[in-house]
């Protein structure tokens, strides 16, 4: 199966949601970069473009096969409730989980991982500041008006879903940014190779919050909002 190198990224992860294994592999940023093309993105990769395209088009042959939801032919509520009910509530979840560990690791790991984890623990603070703040708004003002002009088609509400979903776009931007200095600052969410089973946990959360966001950014940047 051959991906057009010209086709963005967000319509990539949207036909073939397999490919996002691999973009995960190469730092390739499906989610807030959705609309960049493949070709622009594999030309800011120090990797053999034609290695990663390769790949791509082997998870993309092995999505054929598999029964997946065609996100873009589903209706906006279907598409919100999907969003609330699996990212927000693992989002929630996971927040508060790594929250717990995180200052438990502070604590136990400090005289031996001090700055570093310092710096761990106050760059998780914002990011968990910025995305409870986010969900709020989402479930409050942004989410309730898709649905409201999903049935009513009123223009007036359109125009202040527009200004919610800039503002919101800027907010998953903000947030790619912060999981990026967390992936500096972790190694990529290494543990240190004498870690104990909490701090192998909390790096663990921290990859599996990152990925689920990407995905999450990546299903309203790329499906939801366009379709307004």
């Amino acid at each position: 199966m051959k991906i057009n190198l010209k086709s963005t990224l967000g319509d990539i992860v949207s036909a073939y949601p397999n490919t996002t294994k691999i973009m995960n592999k190469y730092k390739i940023d499906y989610c807030c970069g959705g609309k960049d093309t493949l070709e622009n993105a594999l030309s800011n990769l120090n990797e053999n473009s034609s290695i990663v395209v390769t790949e791509l088009e082997e998870a993309a042959e092995a999505t054929r096969y598999e029964d997946l939801t065609d996100w873009k032919s589903e209706s906006l509520s279907k598409i919100i409730d999907y969003i609330l009910d699996t990212h927000h509530t693992f989002m929630k979840e996971t927040l508060e989980e790594i929250n717990y560990l995180m200052f438990k690791i502070l604590k136990v790991h400090y005289k031996a991982n001090g700055e570093s984890l310092l710096t761990i623990h106050k760059l998780f603070g914002n990011l968990k500041t910025e995305l409870e703040a986010h969900l709020v708004k989402e479930e409050e003002n942004l989410f309730p008006l898709i649905k409201e002009y999903e049935v009513s088609n009123n223009e007036d509400i359109k125009e202040r879903i527009l200004k919610f979903v800039f503002d919101t776009e800027s907010e998953h931007d903000a947030a790619g940014d912060l999981f990026k200095s967390l992936e500096v600052a972790t190694n990529e969410f290494t543990p240190p190779e004498d870690a104990c089973t909490t701090y192998i946990r909390t790096f663990q959360l921290l990859d599996d919050l990152e990925k689920d966001t990407f995905n999450h950014i990546h299903l309203e940047n790329s499906v939801l909002f366009p379709r307004i």
